[in-house]
């Protein structure tokens, strides 16, 4: 695994700094600090808790304290490393030294207090917002990150065998998700990448119905929103079980799901606009009659957040790009009676897409229990 050693990694830290410093705004200000983790860890594949990195067209800090310094010396190379006990001072100091007038902060992620914090430690500098820079080259993907996600649905794929065993009746949802979680542990996973889903009944109707301590019963579909994490990335996947007995309600609206979530896999392809995507789902299930119960955008993006750019809505300004990945989940709930919902991991490729998550079992036969 690239991202596990270090020296196999620091290429591509060192590919995603240069394209951070190409789109950042340098009319505007004479270092870039960022203080987002996330951020942190993408541009250093420093995984502490503590860590701010300055950025300039030329050089690399990352500042961190007592606790984290040996761990950033085995993870972080081509970035000089400086302890500090307050790091936003620290920064400063750096600032002062190499004559740095004005910073870039990431806006995004700073509050007011924190805000005021800065300005008063970092007296003397200018505070310049940003929006969304790391987050820019962020979008597209590298070998390394495509490493970890597609082993993250590997680890999917390979535990769902079990997770249909505990999808019988009687079984409680939370505990689901616990045999899951621990499933996917045993297999790598450094655990679950979110709250899991498992929505059972009536409560399939809820998008995000995490699991409560409902009995599945007899003749209930149970949604399985689950993802792994691992390396600092996250996997992403939902699949729907319709149990023996299932109504043929429930039955005709996973039809029209699967539809959906086919039809608009089949229009992803680069330049086509996520808007679009996203209508191709919506105006499908609009025209079989449940276009109300479809109130949520039909993807976004996955990588060191479980929700990132891009968004796959009707709203969306993005266009696909080879190196994208996100999501295709079009869902239909239903108030009293319950849900389905149906979502892959896609890759943007030079001609169309990647499914990375094609040998987990969607077809409504293969989701239908013994």
């Amino acid at each position: 695994m690239i991202l596990h050693d270090p020296r196999k990694a620091a290429p591509y830290m060192e590919k995603r700094r240069v394209e951070t410093i190409r789109r950042a705004d340098w009319a505007s200000y004479d270092a870039l600090m960022v203080t987002n983790l996330k951020n942190v860890r993408y541009l250093t594949g420093f995984s502490g808790t503590a860590g701010v990195v300055a950025l300039t067209q030329s050089e690399a800090w990352l500042i961190t304290d007592f606790r984290y310094t040996t761990q950033a010396s085995e993870q972080v190379i081509g970035v000089k490393v400086e302890e500090a006990k307050d790091l936003l001072a620290a920064m400063g100091a750096i600032a002062s030294r190499m004559g740095m007038k004005r910073i870039g902060f990431e806006a995004d992620h700073v509050t007011v207090s924190n805000l005021q914090e800065m300005e008063k430690k970092m007296e003397g500098a200018q505070l310049v917002p940003t929006s969304a820079v790391v987050e820019a080259a962020r979008l597209v993907k590298d070998e390394a990150e495509m490493e970890a996600m597609d082993r993250l649905v590997d680890l999917l794929e390979e535990s769902m065998g079990y997770a249909r065993s505990l999808m019988r009746p009687g079984a409680l949802e939370r505990d689901i998700a616990i045999e899951l979680e621990t499933a996917m542990r045993k297999r790598g996973a450094d655990g679950s990448a979110f709250e899991m889903i498992v929505a059972s009944g009536a409560r399939g109707a809820l998008p995000h119905g995490v699991a409560s301590a409902k009995a599945v019963e007899e003749g209930e579909a149970v949604t399985l929103d689950w993802g792994a994490r691992g390396w600092g990335y996250h996997s992403d996947n939902t699949r729907t079980f319709l149990q023996r007995g299932v109504s043929d309600k429930i039955k005709e609206i996973y039809k029209v799901t699967l539809e959906a979530n086919e039809a608009a896999i089949e229009a992803v392809r680069p330049g086509v606009s996520l808007a679009q995507v996203d209508h191709v789902a919506r105006s499908l299930i609009t025209r079989a009659g449940y276009g109300e119960y479809f109130g949520h955008g039909t993807g976004h993006g996955v990588g060191l957040d479980i929700h990132e750019a891009p968004k796959v809505s009707s709203a969306s300004q993005e266009e696909a790009r080879p190196g994208m990945v996100f999501t295709i989940e079009p869902g239909i709930y239903l108030p009293g009676q319950g849900g389905v919902r149906i979502e892959d991991m896609i890759f943007v490729t030079e001609k169309g897409c990647r499914v990375m998550s094609q040998r987990i079992d969607k077809s409504m036969e293969s989701m239908m229990l013994d």
